[in-house]
């Protein structure tokens, strides 16, 4: 099994525990499969069922020596599964933002009740919740707390986080998928920018992450709010994508960028702990000369 498998074996792990934990009636989140162009739903396991079938037939046309139509099978089997493997990223997220929204319309309490509350961000919520912009009118948005670091020495880039988070909170102007998404981002970059602060941390990575938090992430969200709102919904531009549209374009291409900068991060603490086992062995290993 691949580290990405097992990635994604994690994650439904989780959700799982988190529809359990939280009571959600997993019929009413986006469920992970195909539609046809029939309107037919087929379920994973079934679009399991025919990958991995294709997958053998190209492999059996390769050991019967019919090598021209098992190169057109492989390389129509590599284009449909990459397109579901992004099609189903997509659903995955989405059901995210879906839990993510029944945890925030209970609170953060769990099944039954419970003192154990957290934000969508997985932070105890007296942690996650910040006050709204003084003189701010209440807001749908404002009922779905942030992701505010609990330290009182934050960096520069932390703290430029949390006033956009508090922006969208006290906006009235994101939906509470928008807010959800926003929160997701900050689950990502706020751990990512405690992690990329750390001596010996790849500094090109660390300036990416510094720059979603400062740059990027503002800049979407002031653009979006400097325009009028009854524009965002209505209006389209020269793409075919409204405001509103164009802002969830953007905040899905910079989680993406988050977590293929979680990724590199990843990568590069492995690489770092290989060299120490070398290192080890090098200085400690016995060495067939001393027998």
């Amino acid at each position: 099994m691949s580290r990405e498998d097992k990635d994604d074996e994690k994650a439904a792990e989780a959700e799982a525990r988190e529809i359990e934990r939280y009571g959600i009636d997993e019929r009413t989140l986006t469920p992970i499969g195909l539609t046809t162009p029939s309107g037919r739903f087929v379920p994973e396991v079934v679009v399991n069922v025919v990958r991995f079938t294709w997958l053998g037939a190209w492999i059996a046309l390769f050991a019967w020596g019919l090598t021209g139509p098992a190169l057109v099978v492989m390389f129509a089997w590599i284009a449909a599964n990459g397109a579901y493997e992004k099609h189903r990223k997509q659903l995955r997220r989405e059901r995210r933002r879906q839990i993510q929204a029944h945890i925030t319309a209970r609170g953060g309490l769990p099944a039954g009740g419970g003192t154990d509350a957290v934000g969508p961000a997985g932070v105890p919520a007296a942690l996650a919740s910040a006050p709204p912009a003084p003189g701010a009118a209440p807001s749908a948005a404002a009922e779905q707390p942030v992701a505010v670091p609990p330290s009182l020495s934050a960096s520069p880039a932390e703290r430029a986080l949390t006033r956009t988070l508090r922006r969208v909170e006290a906006s009235e102007r994101f939906e509470r998928r928008d807010a959800v998404l926003v929160g997701e981002l900050a689950d990502v970059l706020f751990p990512l920018l405690a992690k990329v602060s750390e001596p010996g941390s790849d500094p090109r990575v660390r300036h990416d992450v510094e720059t979603i938090a400062t740059e990027h992430l503002p800049a979407s969200v002031d653009a979006f709010l400097a325009l009028p709102a009854e524009h965002v919904r209505t209006s389209r531009n020269s793409s075919g994508r409204t405001p509103l549209e164009e802002l969830r374009t953007q905040l899905d291409l910079l989680l993406t960028g988050c977590e293929q900068l979680q990724e590199a991060v990843l990568r590069s603490d492995v690489a770092r702990q290989q060299e120490q086992s070398r290192f080890l062995e090098q200085k400690f290993r016995p060495s067939g000369l001393d027998l």
